[in-house]
């Protein structure tokens, strides 16, 4: 709050209030006061060509100036035997045009947007910059991705990194990074719209850097198909390919093959590249290597569990907030490619916000209830990213023909991408797609199987196999959930013939995913009165972890928020004053904790069950 009001320009007059702060000078452990610094920089600019100033610790330092060949001035600043050079402050110049070849500087090297730089050229064109318009300005600057992937990758080259810089804390920033919320109501309607519009103003002012910077945004094909490379130099596009497959994220890789499979017919050599793309994702190592697709997954449950908790588009729908963290995982992966990182490093990302992300995901299902954060797992992205490649490819196999693209994806030899394509978990919806309605009817074969095995009088996990192995793929009307409430209703709500916990866990979590995308009450209270029964089973009981997290994928079958919080935080409340030995105490008020931060409006249906969790866990 101190920091939001000093920064407002009218309540720092009104109440006669200054700041002066104190700059650190790159990492030399230089300090300076604001007003000492600039007032040198602008003496300097009138025509002083040293001078000494004092530092924040009372020393004597050098300041002065050198003429580069441009005519600009090169600042800097004596620190024992080296000086430190100063980034261009021509901006607190009086000379109008030192202070626009200052901002054309500034705008080129970090693309700023169009709109920023013409508010600032206004400004400049007409007068210098006051001492807080300074930082105003560095701080618009630092708010672009250029600028974020550099200050990254210069923490990656010295060792050193933290959550607070892979994942900045301005809206601004992700704003620029893959566009300014329009108020769609799905990705595929911000692809048509608000992305076609990002992509077009950002190729615009940079072609190269522009598209690189739009396939960040691959995270769903139609974010891919609305990059319009028709602007783009066919040498910058041929260098740009080149880049991605050396030094490129395995998202911006992904985007970068669909986008290649659509203009290969017109652009024939860049079959060699895509060649090598698609080899690469076939052959990532998701179980034994630290980088690609199991980079990428890390990667993206730090970002999300990060903007879970800083709630920084907690305004948002969930699919836009997802966009920014699928973009900035891939902005940061770009940054680590070929830096040796090691397991070490997903296991910081997973224990620094594994759980906010996860429970976060549990309690977005609400409004996206075909999308669980098992699906982040490595195995499962890339699964994904095959059934992408396999889908564009079919769309495309016209421009396929006569092409070794074609036997590559989707021949029948043992090395081609067909051959390695998961079913049912390369059709998976991906992350910005939880929302969708599956295109997906259930076949008729399949079908009858479901009737038949709900039919049985002897329910137990065999009568729902092929009702909950359909959730995830095909489209399945209220009626089958409504059927599987009644089963568990007649059978008392005892399974029979359960042969294993993950049997019986694998049968619970499916019910429950079913009566979210249904949007089944019935099916999520038979549920509750399931895993009450459970919670106390001496042979299969269920742990409060299991037990919770079928809870809220269950009460995504209310979507009204209001509703949710009364079903979620009634459950959830049973669960903190039901039986929690051992340290289940601890966890339960842990991942309540992170749903309390995730979703506030539950502290009306959750304040018992947190004191409650809170004495139990004081004793």
């Amino acid at each position: 709050m101190q920091a939001t009001l000093l920064k407002d320009p009218e309540f720092g007059p009104q109440y006669g209030l200054k700041t002066d702060p104190v700059l650190e000078i790159g990492s030399s452990g230089l300090a300076i006061r604001r007003s000492i610094l600039f007032s040198a920089v602008r003496k300097v600019f009138e025509g002083t060509s040293e001078l000494v100033i004092i530092d924040y610790e009372g020393n004597e330092r050098r300041f002065f100036a050198e003429s580069r060949e441009d005519g600009s001035l090169k600042l800097a600043i004596s620190n024992n035997w080296q000086p430190i050079i100063l980034p261009d402050l021509a901006v607190l110049s009086d000379e109008s045009a030192h202070r626009i070849l200052s901002l054309e500087k500034f705008s080129a090297d970090v693309n700023l947007p169009t709109e920023s730089k013409n508010a600032w050229y206004n400004i400049l064109v007409e007068r210098p910059l006051e001492d807080e318009e300074v930082d105003e300005l560095l701080t618009d600057c630092r708010d672009t991705p250029m600028h974020v992937a550099r200050s990254i990758a210069g923490e990656i080259r010295e060792g050193k990194s933290s959550t607070s810089s892979l994942v900045p804390r301005s809206r601004r920033y992700f704003d620029r990074l893959i566009g300014p919320y329009d108020g769609s109501i799905s990705i595929t309607s911000y692809a048509a719209q608000a992305g076609k519009r990002f992509f077009a103003e950002q190729i615009a002012r940079q072609p190269y850097e522009g598209f690189l910077q739009s396939l960040l945004l691959s995270s769903h094909s139609a974010l891919t198909s609305g990059i319009d490379i028709g602007t783009v130099d066919g040498n910058d596009l041929l260098r740009a390919f080149d880049y991605l497959a050396k030094h490129g994220d395995s998202l911006s890789q992904l985007g970068a093959i669909e986008i290649g499979l659509s203009v290969i017919s017109k652009l024939p050599e860049l079959a060699p590249v895509l060649v090598h793309l698609i080899e690469g994702i076939r052959d990532d190592d998701v179980e034994g290597s630290a980088e690609g697709v199991s980079l990428l997954s890390a990667l993206f449950v730090l970002v999300d569990g990060e903007l879970s908790r800083t709630r920084l588009f907690a305004d948002a729908p969930v699919f836009y907030r997802r966009l920014a963290s699928m973009a900035q995982a891939a902005l940061i992966h770009r940054q680590l490619v070929g830096s040796n990182i090691d397991e070490t490093f997903l296991d910081w990302a997973f224990d620094n916000r594994g759980e906010q992300f996860y429970w976060q995901s549990l309690a977005d299902m609400r409004s996206e209830p075909r999308w669980n954060p098992e699906f982040a797992a490595a195995d499962q992205i890339k699964a994904d990213f095959i059934g992408r490649i396999m889908t564009s490819a079919t769309s495309n196999v016209e421009r396929l023909e006569r092409c070794e693209l074609h036997g590559l994806i989707l021949g029948t030899e043992p090395n081609s991408l067909r051959a390695h394509c998961d079913f049912p978990r390369s059709y998976f919806p991906g992350p910005l797609e939880g929302a969708e309605d599956s295109p997906n009817s259930l076949p008729d074969d399949l079908e009858r199987a479901v009737r038949e095995q709900l039919a049985s009088n002897d329910v137990g996990p065999s009568s729902f196999i092929a009702l909950v192995n359909s959730v995830k793929i095909f489209q399945l009307e209220s009626s089958y959930a409504e059927a599987a409430s009644e089963a568990l209703r007649l059978a008392s709500h005892k399974l029979s013939q359960v042969s294993s916990q993950s049997e019986l866990l694998g049968v619970l979590n499916g019910l429950a995913e079913l009566s979210a995308v249904t949007r089944s009450n019935n099916l999520a209270t038979e549920l509750r009165i399931l895993v009450r029964r459970y919670r106390r089973d001496p042979q299969f009981h269920l742990s409060i972890d299991e037990a919770a997290r079928i809870c809220l994928v269950a009460s995504a079958n209310r979507k009204d928020l209001e509703e949710w919080t009364i079903f979620a935080g009634d459950w959830l409340t049973e669960l903190a004053f039901g039986e929690l030995p051992d340290a289940e105490g601890n966890v339960l008020r842990s991942r309540l904790r992170c749903l309390l931060h995730a979703v506030p409006e539950l502290w009306f249906s959750c304040a018992r069950a947190d004191a409650a969790l809170a004495a139990f866990c004081s004793r």
